[in-house]
């Protein structure tokens, strides 16, 4: 999907005109949907409790008085930091824009700009982020981490240097102690790699690799052990291969959802196996391809997007090859592809929730990464006014389901300031208003 044609010498500017607008209309929704305040769920009150008495005992504490372990750390401590609801609210909106932000660039990066162009838009109206920003959840952060994370990960593999490396290692530290996802993002990472580049990789490189994936994973491992030990089970008895067809079928219509505007009832206006199957479908499409798609867009293609083996040679004493964009898009799919495949699975064994509402909420980390794939994957040869009805329709529709969600989401009860004053007693809920 990409506009019509812009000069080669305008686009930077343009970029920059359109970050901007996407960002306040973004800023916008953000403040209208949350003006009454932060909405919770039993979830919320979870997170308010830790961090309650994370900040009044030094330890992180359900309201029943056992050791919170249900998710990772990360959120309660930010949350602790916050020190009230319109801190978090203030953090939350940072996330958004910082999010849009990183995506946007990561877009410009790996995108001819002609296709770039459109995602800061798509991204300032994406109903998973705003969805997830308007509850105290540690989706917002999460989404923020992982742009953060691919972004720094771009500039390792494309400049190999050390600093790059250790930032990109640091934030891949960060993901799985703000959500058990990220352990499933890192491992698609490596999916990702193994299906792109890691044969093309000296011993040392994989080494390299390796290490980081290891180190990144650390975190999240350890405290999954530590949550498995610290009380009950979580996991129960399979529930077998229909609840997995279920739960893939839910994230087949959420992406496709993303795309099309399709009310909550479409769900089951087809069956289960031919919303799994567009799952399926989507995936094998949006599988980066090295092609010569990009030969239409030459004026707006950045200067360094050349063939990998031309700067290897430049390049020998470095520590990793410069990866061309279409091996950082493997990279992103493997995410993609291994969160949701393991996420759907989890819902067999684990106390995880399922639905197209907690398909779309748990998937809002995948919603940059699956727009600049389309973008990506949308054929070259398509001409130039299927282009732009195509663009035209997906804004439209994308319009109209963030104007009546921010609309729904306005109307929902926001949490009491009194949930972030002092921790409740053992026993008692941290209460939302009207629940």
């Amino acid at each position: 999907m990409t506009p019509a044609a812009v000069p080669a010498r305008h686009t930077k500017p343009l970029f920059a005109g359109v970050l901007v607008v996407a960002g306040l209309v973004q800023l916008a929704l953000f403040a209208y949907s949350t003006a009454p305040g932060l909405a919770g769920t039993s979830d919320s009150r979870l997170y308010l409790h830790a961090a309650q008495t994370l900040r009044n005992t030094g330890q992180l504490l359900n309201p029943d008085g056992t050791p919170y372990r249900y998710w990772p750390p990360l959120y309660p401590v930010l949350l602790r930091c916050c020190n009230s609801l319109p801190g978090i609210q203030l953090l939350h909106g940072t996330c958004l824009l910082g999010s849009l932000l990183l995506w946007s660039w990561l877009g410009q990066q790996l995108l001819p700009m002609r296709r770039a162009l459109v995602l800061p838009t798509l991204l300032a109206m994406s109903t998973p982020w705003l969805l997830v920003s308007k509850f105290v959840w540690s989706e917002s952060v999460f989404v923020l981490l992982f742009a953060a994370y691919a972004a720094m990960l771009w500039q390792w593999v494309r400049a190999a240097r050390g600093s790059w490396w250790g930032l990109a290692t640091a934030v891949g530290l960060l993901l799985p102690l703000q959500r058990t996802l990220g352990l499933f993002l890192l491992a698609g990472v490596g999916l990702g790699l193994l299906l792109s580049e890691w044969r093309r990789l000296s011993a040392g490189q994989r080494w390299k690799w390796a290490l980081h994936l290891g180190l990144s994973v650390t975190g999240g491992v350890l405290w999954q052990w530590y949550a498995l030990h610290a009380g009950p089970s979580r996991y129960h008895p399979s529930r077998g291969l229909g609840q997995l067809l279920n739960s893939t079928a839910d994230y087949g219509f959420v992406l496709g959802r993303w795309l099309l505007l399709l009310p909550a009832s479409g769900r089951n206006l087809l069956p289960d196996l031919v919303w799994a199957g567009v799952l399926l479908v989507l995936f094998g499409w949006l599988w980066p391809r090295r092609s010569a798609a990009r030969k239409q867009d030459t004026d707006s293609t950045p200067p360094y997007d050349v063939p990998l083996a031309t700067v290897e040679a430049a390049t020998a004493t470095r520590l990793l090859p410069i990866f061309n964009q279409t091996a950082m898009l493997r990279l992103l799919w493997g995410a993609c592809v291994v969160l949701v495949a393991l996420v759907a699975g989890l819902t067999v064994f684990a106390q995880s929730a399922a639905g197209i509402h907690d398909a779309e909420r748990y998937a809002s980390v995948l919603f940059g990464p699956v727009l600049l794939l389309v973008l990506a994957a949308w054929p070259a040869w398509a001409p130039r006014w299927l282009n732009v009805t195509s663009v035209g329709v997906v804004l439209i529709f994308a319009a109209v389901r963030i104007g009546h969600v921010a609309h729904d989401l306005r109307r929902v009860p926001p949490l009491s300031p009194a949930s972030f004053s002092q921790p409740t007693p053992h026993g008692k809920l941290v209460r939302a208003v009207g629940e």
